[in-house]
């Protein structure tokens, strides 16, 4: 059982938001009262760590133990009150021109998990997050008013073409970003 609970909390790490016992059941191959069991143990094995397991009803997600929350915070509120990332830039971008898109797609497009950078543009107000229609345990992002308000553009139709768009964030990025 050990061996699975260092699974889900792989899969929980990468996945960066709540997930069910039954979709973790599915991945995993394994039966819901495995999945819970080995939750349950790896719940008790991050004891004494700065992680721990959040449960929801039938959901579960890791996260950082409440011990930490001004470290975390500071982190946070330094990361949103400061300009625009690289990374944050890009991940924006490809909400942009791609969205509406779902966190797994804007992985795959950028190579890395986007959760945290997801998170601090939708704290920014430059993306928002809806249902996906056609998966409701997923999500999907898109520009927001806050983006068109960011920009300076009126409408989604003004957004200029890629190339422009990312000159413009690269010289935008050059003289305003900080490194991540």
């Amino acid at each position: 059982m050990e061996n699975l609970s260092k699974r889900i909390e792989a899969v929980l790490f990468v996945h960066g938001e709540p997930i069910t016992l039954e979709r973790l059941a599915k991945f995993l191959g394994a039966d819901k009262t495995k999945i819970k069991q080995a939750a349950e143990e790896l719940d008790k094995s991050l004891s004494g760590t700065a992680l721990t397991l959040v449960w929801k009803d039938n959901s579960l997600q890791l996260a950082t133990r409440p011990d930490f929350t001004k470290d975390v915070g500071a982190l946070v509120s330094e990361e949103i009150s400061g300009e625009l990332s690289r990374a944050s830039a890009e991940t924006l971008a490809v909400v942009a021109y791609r969205g509406p898109i779902t966190r797994a797609e804007i992985d795959y497009i950028r190579g890395v998990n986007s959760s945290y950078i997801l998170r601090n543009l939708l704290i920014r107000g430059l993306i928002e997050r809806k249902s996906n229609p056609k998966d409701g345990r997923t999500y999907i992002y898109q520009a927001s008013f806050g983006f068109l308000k960011f920009l300076g553009l009126g409408k989604m139709d003004e957004l200029p073409d890629y190339g422009e768009f990312t000159q413009r964030l690269g010289k935008f990025i050059e003289t305003n970003s900080s490194e991540d």
